[in-house]
């Protein structure tokens, strides 16, 4: 029996570098990468354009369509339209119009420079992969985020005293593993200052850091955790390509 396709997360707070990191995985291992935050549905947007800033509640139909996205990616006919971008499945193909719709909608978030190397791997050197995988780069700074990516039941306590519970969704469809990219706040925050007008401020990534709930490799399955520096209090960069390299490993040993 083949193994259940791998969703992996690359996570972390912002100016770790999940999408640098990410796509590098994708590359490696010639599977689609989609960046999280292209998938927060129409109403997050909008309140985010107002200047807004999301809560749980908003948060959990976002982190169903990463899991469901990474699902649709990696069923024989996602896989099967990964390897021919530039023709459309057709409803006979999916078995449904619908899911058509809702894989035509995935694969518009598929980076781009993945694709052309899964293409190459899989029709220039006939490399397959007998596990089918998708890496999507996502923050999921708590352990609640990280249970609803599972697929699993999680709970979240609203500011208004509101309870709110997702059901599980532990459908056998996909498996999720997590890649962590730890840095310190100065090493962070020096990564930041270094990026020309972004927009992240120090009291930004403190309150990211105030939420963050880091996952251990010992306390959560299927997680792996890469550093970001080294020496010591880890204030030197390790450098981006040794990183990268690291984390390509560590999930080359998630999904064979």
């Amino acid at each position: 029996m083949a193994p259940l396709p791998a969703l992996i997360i690359v996570m972390g707070t912002s100016g770790c570098g999940k999408s640098t990191v990410g796509l590098a995985i994708a590359k490696q291992l010639g599977i689609p990468f989609v960046d999280g935050d292209d998938l927060h549905p129409a109403a997050n947007v909008a309140k985010m354009s107002h200047g807004h800033p999301l809560n749980d509640e908003d948060r959990i139909p976002w982190l169903h369509r990463i899991r469901e996205t990474a699902i649709l990616l990696t069923s024989p006919p996602g896989l099967a339209a990964l390897d021919r971008p530039s023709h459309p499945p057709s409803p006979d193909e999916v078995h449904s119009a619908p899911l058509s719709h809702e894989l035509a909608g995935a694969l518009q978030h598929v980076h781009p420079d993945a694709l052309a190397a899964r293409l190459e791997r899989t029709h220039g050197q006939g490399i397959t992969r007998e596990r089918a995988a998708c890496v999507v780069a996502c923050s999921a700074l708590t352990k609640e985020y990280r249970k609803l990516l599972r697929g699993e039941e999680a709970r979240f306590h609203l500011p208004d005293g509101r309870e709110v519970v997702s059901d599980s969704h532990l459908e056998p469809h996909i498996e999720t593993f997590f890649v962590y990219l730890h840095g310190t706040r100065a090493l962070l925050l020096k990564r930041m200052e270094a990026r020309a007008a972004h927009f992240m401020k120090a009291s930004m990534l403190d309150s990211q850091l105030a939420t963050l709930e880091p996952p251990h490799e010992t306390d959560e399955v299927n997680v792996a955790v890469v550093r970001l520096g080294q020496g010591e209090d880890e204030a030197e960069e390790r450098g981006k390509e040794v990183v990268c390299q690291d984390a390509v490993e560590r999930a080359r040993r998630f999904v064979g």
